[in-house]
C-alpha cells in the first residue's frame, strides 16, 4: 500500500482482497484465471478506482474478448469485454465516504483470455481502507466442460454462434448453486474437453483436450500449478462426459475405455482433495445413454478405493420443448438454474445426513 495526496493505492493481492477460485499473482497482480474467478473486497472511500489488465487475448475477433464484471454488493455495475491491455474502471464516487464490497469476476472460459485486476486506489482519509471479505462456511469445487462455464449460456438458438458476450459464469448452475447454498466456489471448466476425449465431430479421438491433464494446473495458459494444499473444499462436483460420448458412442470397448478412465481420474481428484465429498454427474445435452457407465465407474473406483465419500446422480436432460435451448444444443438459463436446483437438493440431502459437514 502506498499513500496519494488524495488516499491509498494498494494491490489486489490476497492481503487486501479475497481470492475467489483459481487464481495467480504475477508482478503485484492478481489474474483471474478461470470461469468465475474473482477478487473481492471490502472498500471505505469518496471515490473507488480498480485497475483491468489483459492478456494476449485483448487481441482477439471483437466477440471473443474476455469478458468480466464488476458487482457492487452483489449488484452488477460493469459487465463489459476487455479490449485493451490496461483499463482503468471506476467502481464507486460519492460526496461522503461509503463502505461497499466489491467484486472483479472473470465471465469467459480460460481459454479466452485471462483477466488481472492491478492497482485499487481510493480516495479516503481512513487508514486501511481496502479489506478481504470473509470466507464463506462451505466451499465447492466444480470440475467440467462448457455447461460449467456457461457457454452459450445467454443464446435462444443452435444456430446461433459462440461469442464470449453470450458466455457467462454467473448464469451457470454452478454459480447460482454455490449462491443458493451461500457456499464459496472454485471452477476448472474447459469447454470441448473430456475424460479420454474431447469432443469429435467423426468419431476419431481427440486427445488434445482432455480434462485430467489440466486438472493440477491453475489454468492451461498460465501453466501453473494449483497449490491444493492451501485450498480444502468441502465438495468436489465432477460435471464431464458429454464429450467422451461424441467418441465413446455405442461402441462398448470405448465405453469401458472411458469408464475406466473416469475411474482413474477419481483417483486422482481424491488424491488432491483428501478431505472432500466427490459428487460426479452428467446428462444435461441428452447424454443419458453413458450415465450406466459413470455409475460402473464410480462403483469400480469405491471398490479398489474403499471410499465411501462419493456419489453421483444423473442429470436431467434440456427441456428443449418447454426451455428452448442455445448455441450448438448448450442448456440456457432457464435449463441451468434447472440444473442448479437439482444439485442444491443433492448437496442439501447429503448435509441432512451428515455426509457434508461444513468447513470439515
Amino acid at each position: 500500500m502506498r499513500a496519494t495526496s488524495e488516499g491509498y493505492v494498494v494491490s489486489a493481492t490476497d492481503d487486501h482482497v479475497r481470492l475467489i477460485g483459481r487464481t495467480y499473482e504475477q508482478d503485484g497482480v492478481t489474474w483471474l484465471a478461470q470461469s468465475g474467478s474473482a477478487v473481492e473486497f471490502e472498500v471505505t472511500g469518496t471515490r473507488v478506482q480498480v485497475q483491468i489488465l489483459g492478456d494476449e487475448n485483448v487481441h482477439n475477433e471483437e466477440d471473443l474478448l474476455p469478458r468480466f464484471a464488476v458487482l457492487i454488493d452483489g449488484e452488477v455495475a460493469v459487465d463489459d469485454t476487455l479490449g485493451e491491455e490496461s483499463r482503468t474502471v471506476e467502481v464507486l464516487r460519492g460526496d461522503a465516504p461509503t463502505t461497499a464490497v466489491v467484486t472483479v469476476m472473470l465471465l469467459s472460459e480460460s481459454v479466452r483470455g485471462a483477466v488481472g485486476v492491478g492497482d485499487i486506489t481510493v480516495d479516503t482519509n481512513q487508514a486501511g481502507p481496502v479489506r478481504p471479505t470473509a470466507a464463506a462456511d462451505l466451499s465447492i469445487e466444480f470440475i467440467g466442460d462448457s455447461i460449467t462455464c456457461g457457454y452459450a449460456v445467454e443464446t435462444l438458438s443452435v444456430s446461433d454462434p459462440f461469442t464470449t458476450t453470450t458466455e457467462n459464469f454467473m448464469k451457470t448452475y454452478a454459480y447460482l448453486a454455490a449462491q443458493e447454498l451461500g457456499a464459496d466456489y472454485s471452477v476448472v471448466g474447459y469447454s470441448g474437453h473430456g475424460i479420454v476425449s474431447g469432443w469429435t465431430g467423426d468419431g476419431t479421438r481427440n486427445d488434445g483436450m482432455l480434462l485430467p491433464p489440466l486438472y493440477e494446473l491453475v489454468s492451461r495458459d498460465s501453466n501453473r500449478p494449483w497449490d491444493f494444499g492451501a485450498h480444502d473444499y468441502d465438495v468436489v462436483v465432477v460435471n464431464l462426459g458429454t464429450n467422451d460420448l461424441t467418441y465413446a458412442g455405442e461402441d462398448e470397448g470405448r465405453l469401458q475405455e472411458f469408464s475406466r478412465a473416469y475411474a482413474d481420474f477419481l483417483s486422482q481428484v481424491r488424491a488432491c482433495n483428501p478431505d472432500s465429498y466427490i459428487i460426479c454427474t452428467l446428462g444435461t445435452m441428452d447424454t443419458q445413454e453413458l450415465y450406466p457407465w459413470l455409475e460402473q465407474a464410480v462403483e469400480s473406483y469405491q471398490a479398489s478405493s474403499g471410499d465411501t465419500r462419493i456419489t453421483c446422480y444423473l442429470s436431467e436432460p434440456i427441456d428443449v420443448e418447454h426451455d428452448g435451448v442455445g448455441t450448438n444444443g448448450h442448456p440456457n438459463a432457464t435449463s441451468q438454474q434447472k440444473a442448479a436446483d437439482a444439485l442444491v437438493d443433492v448437496i442439501r440431502q447429503l448435509q441432512a445426513e451428515g455426509a457434508i459437514v461444513s468447513g470439515s
